[in-house]
């Protein structure tokens, strides 16, 4: 199959005319404005050199319009196509990107944008490792929680529209002052946590969705994508705003989905004492060595019944490692394993299909089923056990049926189902459901404390209702809801009625597009992505603030 054509509709570039343009764009950091007149004419160029005087027009302008245009240099891809893709990133490094624009409609650029305003500061108070996010659910144990100051008002820093990007099913994780994500395009973005400056592009060249959520060790990268595993460097080695898998430190190819369903890698990745555990579609659970990768330290198949891919991501503490298998009617199923070797410990039938992953708090682990609206049982569940198991010998919980030598404490009925993986802090645990309801729960009892009634779709439309994960940080809950808002909320109910009304709501914008990617706090900061290929960071000293 042929290339596409690139983003201006010209004809397609020849590979030394790749080259040159790549040599030159990462001139940019050195030349500024010069250099990005000379990128903008090498494909004019080469509509020069094929003699066709209509093309060679209508280049020059592009090249007016684009260069020379109020607007500032914004190319627009002329189709979905993959190279149409990859000639966006490489070409406008900084396409999309606008400084505190609140009050704009999300894809557009105020007048004059090619000329930036000078980025606010944004005064956030220490800047520790703590209170960065540096892989899915902030922690090992996938607290959700984030020690951090959260903003009080919705004030937009920034927020960056990536031309060629559309849904981010990927949640992203800040570190080192740099921003991670993965998209639906098969592309991992790393943008300036302060800015919003696309800083660069990782190529998979699968063109397959990015559903795993980063992870940060030593300035490396890891997360998985269509059938691999990647660890790739937290800076582009060559500066000019482009990786592909040559650049990679290392990746390993898992086996293909063990029910011939998408073999798109969706756990994210946890890395502890240099070493990464993820699970896979094909049953298997892995450790690698993080920083020499090769063949797994260590790998357990799950053998059970039907389809038995990992969907979810692995929570770790106290030698104990947690995760969730389910992507069929009847397979879902919570593994604890032993951290060192991979032994399974025990074992819980979490009734169905699950996309959530599990929590620790203390000695009790929390996980929630997705259920099967499409035709399994139905039953939607939120469960905690023990972290033991039945190791310890004693049962300090409810009499149960389920299929294991597991400890079951309470469970609680979610009357939908559930992919918002919870999030826990002081006892309290937060969980987003399908019908739109947030619940926050008492962790020791699973008595509901209060809820969160957000706008959703009819139960015959999918998806619908809260699918993203919470974020908590600064007395404030952090959620993305599927009509496109991101909404704060606070931990505690205000005036105990078990219900959080709409003028209890600390804060809530519209971002637009379906709230799948889960917020994230880091340093004063709360960003998010939506469907639309945009990231926003809202701060405590943005210049523009939107009512509830």
């Amino acid at each position: 199959m042929g290339r596409s054509p690139l983003i201006y509709d010209l004809p397609p570039q020849h590979a030394l005319s790749a080259r040159v343009g790549r040599w030159m764009s990462s001139c940019l950091v050195m030349t500024g404005s010069l250099c990005l007149a000379l990128i903008l004419i090498s494909p004019i160029c080469h509509c020069v050199a094929s003699d066709n005087p209509k093309q060679a027009q209508r280049a020059k302008r592009v090249f007016e319009k684009a260069y020379l245009g109020s607007t500032g240099y914004q190319p627009v891809l002329s189709g979905d196509s993959p190279d149409a893709t990859r000639a966006a990133s490489v070409n406008s490094p900084d396409a999309g990107l606008t400084l505190a624009p609140a009050a704009i409609p999300v894809g557009k650029l105020p007048t004059g944008a090619g000329r930036l305003p000078a980025p606010p500061i944004l005064k956030t108070g220490s800047t520790t490792p703590v209170e960065e996010w540096p892989m899915f659910k902030h922690d090992l144990r996938r607290s959700g929680y984030s020690p951090s100051k959260a903003p009080d008002t919705a004030s937009v820093v920034w927020q960056t529209r990536i031309p060629e990007a559309n849904k981010f099913w990927s949640s992203p994780c800040v570190a080192g002052g740099k921003l991670y994500i993965g998209n639906n395009n098969g592309n991992l973005y790393c943008l300036d946590a302060l800015t919003g400056k696309r800083l660069w592009t990782f190529f998979t060249e699968t063109y397959q969705p990015i559903f795993s959520s980063p992870a940060v060790h030593r300035n490396a990268v890891y997360f998985a994508g269509y059938e691999m595993i990647y660890a790739i460097p937290g800076d582009d080695p060559d500066h000019d705003g482009v990786m592909t898998v040559e650049n990679c430190l290392w990746r390993f190819r898992v086996g293909k989905s063990t029910g011939g369903v998408n073999n798109v890698v969706a756990s994210s990745p946890a890395i502890k004492d240099g070493k990464l555990f993820l699970g896979a579609v094909d049953q298997y659970f892995y450790c690698f060595d993080a920083v020499k990768g090769g063949h797994p330290l260590w790998e357990t198949f799950t053998r059970y019944r039907g389809q038995h891919a990992f969907s979810s991501s692995p929570a770790l503490d106290g030698g104990r490692l947690f995760a969730a298998t389910g992507n069929q009617s009847g397979s879902g199923r919570l593994y604890c394993f032993n951290e060192a070797n991979g032994d399974i410990l025990w074992e819980f039938d979490i009734d169905d299909i699950t996309f959530a992953s599990p929590v620790i708090d203390g000695n009790r682990v929390f996980i929630s089923n997705s259920g099967d609206w499409i035709g399994g049982n139905r039953r939607y569940r939120l469960y905690c056990l023990d972290v033991n198991g039945f190791l310890d010998g004693v049962d300090d919980g409810v009499a149960d049926s389920h299929r294991g030598n597991a400890d079951l404490v309470w469970s609680f009925d979610t009357r939908d189902y559930v992919y918002s993986s919870p999030s826990i802090h002081q006892g309290r645990l937060y969980f987003g459901c399908a019908n739109g309801v947030l619940t926050c729960l008492d962790a020791k009892s699973g008595k509901a404390l209060w809820v969160y009634p957000s706008a959703t779709r009819s139960k015959y439309t999918q998806p619908r209702g809260i699918l993203s994960s919470p974020a908590i940080a600064d007395g404030k809950v952090f959620i993305g809801t599927i009509e496109g808002r991101l909404v704060a909320l606070p931990e505690t109910d205000p005036n105990g009625d078990g219900v959080i009304s709409p003028d209890e709501v600390v804060w809530s914008f519209p971002i637009g597009g379906d709230g799948v990617c889960s917020p994230v706090v880091s340093n004063g900061c709360v960003y998010a992505g939506n469907h639309q290929g945009t990231i926003f960071c809202f701060g405590p000293n943005g210049p523009n603030q939107s009512p509830k």
